[in-house]
């Protein structure tokens, strides 16, 4: 299975840190590795009303039930409340 999330609002250092948490390791190529699946970055930046945030393209790739799992625990530790 293969998913594309696109992260507003955390830098790269917070979403290799969150796949960390969800058992990744990094390697050399700037892959992160966890058990079941494999996760490639992509950074760039969102410009909106004027300003710029963070942008992290994460491309996930690996055995369905893995990869669903790391998306939903990104989703969860990536979410931003307005205000």
């Amino acid at each position: 299975m293969r998913l594309t999330l696109d992260l507003r609002g955390s830098t790269e250092a917070q979403i290799r840190s969150y796949l960390q948490a969800l058992g990744g390791e990094n390697r050399p190529d700037g892959s992160v590795v966890g058990p079941g699946w494999t996760a490639q970055l992509t950074v760039g930046e969102h410009r909106a009303f004027g300003l710029v945030w963070p942008r992290v393209i994460v491309e996930c790739e690996g055995e369905s039930e893995a990869v669903e799992a790391v998306a939903k625990g990104l989703r969860l530790r990536a979410t931003r409340g307005g205000g």
